[in-house]
């Protein structure tokens, strides 16, 4: 089968409601082998949607020499359950601080969520910054967790390695206690492009990875993200993704792009 049909699958399959959909593979199952796509699209059952009558139409002329009408009720049919099911597995979030978003749209703050997230942590938690100051509340839910025996990373920015680009290592946001027991990393400056002006890259990364689940922001760990920047971010439950993302950064580590810090 062609890219073209599957592409022309997937895009009906996104927009279609699944009362229509769930119509529409009956009315398919109950045609013909052979007739015109003519007559198909004027079987199906009707719609107002200018888009969904497009992309059916669309979708019948792609299938009419690969297949039969029954058949091409199949695949709609268990693509379009497979491709929601996938959807009810995923759950993304807005998170916002600063001024906060209209009545109508459903958003936590950055720094309860990131809170919750480590109080409830139970295998491991990486956090990754460019700077972190006075932050005592999130200090005290990471050591709660150390104590739980999670395993904790952080990778940070230093002022040495940017340059100067970071005026305060934001490895001082955390006691020597917690850093004792747990692994911190950082971007060596030897291993960091420099721009024209000859200034090296930035880690400049916000995200937190908590078990299963992850935090992607623009916030810093520091109060005034926390409490008066204007700051978003998504918090995303999604295997595929956490894999990918746990993955991109072990991939620096094991390369010693990133390198741990001694205690």
């Amino acid at each position: 089968m062609s890219d073209h049909f599957f592409a022309t699958v997937e895009n009906l399959i996104r927009k279609a409601p699944a009362g229509w959909m769930k119509a529409a593979c009956e009315t398919l199952r109950t045609l013909p082998a052979t007739i015109s796509t003519e007559f198909v699209l004027k079987s199906l059952p009707p719609t107002n949607n200018s888009d969904l009558s497009f992309l059916i139409a669309q979708t019948v002329n792609a299938a009419a020499k690969l297949m039969t009408c029954e058949a091409l009720s199949w695949t709609l049919q268990s693509s379009f359950t497979t491709y929601h099911r996938c959807i009810a597995h995923q759950h993304i979030e807005l998170l916002w601080s600063g001024p906060k978003p209209d009545s109508q749209i459903t958003a936590r703050r950055i720094d309860q969520v990131l809170y919750d997230l480590i109080a409830n942590a139970k295998q491991e938690i990486l956090l990754i910054t460019f700077a972190a100051a006075k932050i005592e509340r999130l200090v005290n839910e990471l050591i709660n967790a150390k104590k739980r025996g999670v395993n904790i990373r952080l990778i940070l920015e230093f002022e040495q390695s940017s340059e100067g680009q970071l005026s305060y290592d934001a490895l001082k946001a955390f006691p020597s206690s917690l850093v004792a027991g747990i692994q911190v990393y950082y971007w060596p400056l030897e291993n960091r492009e420099r721009n024209h002006a000859g200034r090296p890259g930035k880690l400049h990364a916000k995200i937190a990875v908590v078990d299963d689940e992850v935090l992607v922001t623009s916030a810093n760990l520091t109060d005034d993200a926390f409490n008066r920047n204007l700051e978003v971010g998504v918090l995303i439950h999604e295997a595929t993704f956490q894999a990918k993302i746990k993955s991109y950064f072990d991939h620096l580590v094991t390369a010693k792009v990133i390198c741990k810090l001694k205690n």
